[in-house]
């Protein structure tokens, strides 16, 4: 196994490369960070923004102090329906008395 001397292309730090790791470009995770950090594509958070190309035409705002009819959802303030589901109860389950331990009599 042979090693070598390579730089790292954040840094220029030297470190050591083996074939035991092939894939190692960088001097440390931090660097490796640093680099895909650096060098990621912006992207945009907002929901129906220019990056997918679908517009949602905005919400007007209600009235104030009325609550809307449908609630908004946060992300893209399209109206959101609620629905409420009904949980059937558990099997009934009884509890058994407690427990009475008996009382020893020793004769009379």
């Amino acid at each position: 196994m042979t090693a070598e001397q390579r730089s790292c292309p954040v840094c220029g730090t030297e470190f050591t490369w083996t074939p035991a790791a092939p894939r190692q470009k960088y001097c440390s995770k931090r660097c490796k960070h640093r680099w895909h950090t650096t060098h990621r594509k912006p992207r945009d958070r907002r929901r129906g923004g220019p990056a997918t190309g679908v517009a949602h035409p905005p919400v007007p705002p209600a009235p104030s102090g009325q609550m809307t009819a449908a609630p908004a959802c946060p992300h893209c303030r399209q109206p959101v329906a609620l629905v409420a589901w009904l949980v059937p109860p558990a099997a009934s389950i009884t509890t058994p008395p407690p427990h009475v331990t008996p009382t020893r009599r020793d004769g009379p």
